[in-house]
C-alpha cells in the first residue's frame, strides 16, 4: 500500500478527532466506489495515488494531509462525481459535513476508558477501541470462516499461557488443592475468568478430589457471609441450611472436617470480587481459619479487577488488615513482549497463516496503540490484554477488508 504524502504532525496526530464522515463519502457508496477505488481514480502529477488510508481520514474524519493541496484533492473527487453522473448541486455540498443519522454513526467513535480509582486523583486512560465484531465482508476479504476470537478455548490446547500466566494457573490450583487464601487481580479482558474454567476443567479432568464453591449471588456487593455460608451448605451437597448463622457456622466446619477426614479439599471461588465489602472481607478470614488440626479446611481464591487489589492495601483499608495479611495478591500482567505469539495461537486454531492477515510492522504498531497515557500525566500504562488485542485486530481487519488492501499494516492499526 503507497504510503501518503505527509508527516506524523498532521492528520496521524489528530486521529482521536471524532467521526465527521462528509457527504462524498455517502455519494460515492452510493455509487458503488470503495475508498480504494477512489485512490486508483486519482493521480498526483507526481504519478502516485493517494492512500487508502489517506482517503479514509478525507472521507470518514474531513482530515486532510497538510503536503497535498486540499483544493486539488477536493477538485479530483468533483470530477469524479460529476463523471458519474452527480448533480451539480449535490457536488457544491459534497464537501461538508454528512448530518444523516446513520451515516454519522457509521464509524464507531473510541470510548473513554477510566481505570479503577487508586491513590492518585489522575486516573483516566483514553482512546481504548470500542468492541466491534468481526465482519462479514472481512472474513470473506481473509478467506475465513470463523472469527479467531470467538469460542477459541474449547480445550486446553487453545489457552494461550505466557509465564506470567503458567505462575498463576499453578498458583490457583495450589491454593485449591492446599487450602491457601489468594486474590488473582487483572484488567477487565486480561484472562481472569478464562483461567478459572481452566481450573474447574483441570480438577475435573485430572480427577483431583477437590470441591468447589461458587456463589450465585449476581450483585456480589450484596454478598454476605450467610449467603456464602448457604453456598458452601448447596455445594456440598446439605439438603437443608440451618436457621442461624451460629447454627450454619457449626454446620459448615462439621460438613468440610467430614468431607476432608474423607480425602476431600475444597475451595471458595468468588468472582467479581472487587464489589465485595470489607465487613464481608474480613470475615473471609473466619471461614479460611476452619482447620482440622494442621489442615486448612477451606482454600479460598478471589478473582477481581484493579480495584481489588487497593482493598487489599492495608494503607488505605486498615481496618480489613487481619484478613489482608493474609491474602496472597497475583497480578495478571499485560502479554506485551507475546503478542506476536497470542495471535499466532489464535489464528492457527483456525487453520490460516499469520503472514496472509499481517504484514510485520503490525505488532509494534498494536502495543503502541494499547500503550496509553494518563490524562494530564506523563505516566504511559500497557494495555495489551487479550481482549483489547482482539477488538483492535478486529477492527484493523474490518478497515483493511473496507479499504481492500491484501493485508493488515502498521497504518492501518494507527488509524482504528
Amino acid at each position: 500500500m503507497t504510503k501518503p504524502n505527509i508527516q506524523p504532525e498532521g492528520w496521524l496526530a489528530n486521529r482521536s478527532k471524532p467521526p465527521t464522515p462528509i457527504n462524498a463519502k455517502r455519494l460515492l457508496t452510493t455509487l458503488g466506489f470503495s475508498q480504494a477505488a477512489v485512490c486508483r481514480e486519482i493521480t498526483h502529477p507526481n504519478g502516485k495515488h493517494p492512500s487508502p488510508v489517506v482517503m479514509s481520514q478525507i472521507l470518514n474524519r474531513d482530515i486532510w494531509p497538510i503536503h497535498t493541496s486540499r483544493y486539488w484533492l477536493r477538485n479530483q473527487i468533483a470530477v469524479l462525481l460529476r463523471d458519474q453522473g452527480v448533480p451539480e448541486e449535490k457536488i457544491e455540498t459534497a464537501f461538508e459535513i454528512d448530518e444523516t443519522p446513520n451515516q454519522l454513526q457509521a464509524i464507531p467513535p473510541s470510548t473513554t476508558r477510566k481505570l479503577a480509582e487508586d491513590s492518585s486523583p489522575i486516573a483516566y486512560i483514553d482512546e481504548l477501541p470500542e468492541p466491534e465484531m468481526l465482519s462479514h465482508k472481512a472474513k470473506k476479504h481473509f478467506r475465513l470462516f470463523q472469527d479467531p476470537f470467538v469460542d477459541d478455548v474449547q480445550n486446553t490446547d487453545d489457552l494461550f499461557l505466557s509465564e506470567e500466566h503458567r505462575y498463576i494457573r499453578e498458583t490457583m490450583f495450589y491454593a485449591a488443592r492446599q487450602g491457601r487464601f489468594i486474590a488473582i487481580v487483572g484488567e477487565s479482558g486480561s484472562g481472569k475468568s478464562t483461567l478459572r474454567r481452566d481450573l474447574l476443567d483441570r480438577i475435573g479432568r485430572e480427577r483431583h478430589p477437590i470441591s468447589v464453591i461458587q456463589p450465585r449471588t449476581i450483585d456480589k456487593g450484596r454478598l454476605s457471609a450467610g449467603a456464602i455460608c448457604d453456598a458452601i451448605i448447596d455445594d456440598l451437597g446439605e439438603p437443608r441450611p440451618k436457621r442461624s448463622l451460629e447454627a450454619k457456622a457449626r454446620q459448615i466446619e462439621q460438613l468440610l472436617t467430614g468431607s476432608s477426614r474423607a480425602g476431600n479439599n475444597h475451595v471458595l471461588i468468588i468472582e467479581e470480587a472487587h464489589d465485595l465489602n470489607v465487613q464481608v472481607l474480613k470475615q473471609l478470614k473466619r471461614f479460611w481459619e476452619l482447620e482440622d488440626g494442621y489442615k486448612h479446611l477451606l482454600g479460598i481464591i478471589l478473582i477481581g479487577q484493579p480495584e481489588l487489589q487497593r482493598k487489599l492495601d492495608e494503607r488505605t483499608n486498615w481496618q480489613a488488615r487481619e484478613v489482608i495479611r493474609r491474602c496472597e495478591v497475583a497480578l495478571l500482567e499485560p502479554i506485551d513482549s507475546n503478542l506476536k505469539e497470542y495471535l499466532l495461537l489464535k489464528f492457527n486454531r483456525i487453520s490460516k497463516p499469520i503472514q496472509e492477515v499481517f504484514s510485520d510492522d503490525v505488532y509494534d504498531a498494536i502495543r503502541k496503540k494499547l500503550t496509553l497515557h494518563r490524562r494530564g500525566s506523563q505516566q504511559v500504562v500497557s494495555m495489551l490484554y487479550p481482549l483489547n488485542i482482539n477488538n483492535v485486530v478486529r477492527r484493523a481487519m474490518n478497515l483493511a477488508a473496507d479499504l481492500g488492501v491484501p493485508k493488515v499494516t502498521a497504518e492501518i492499526v494507527r488509524e482504528i
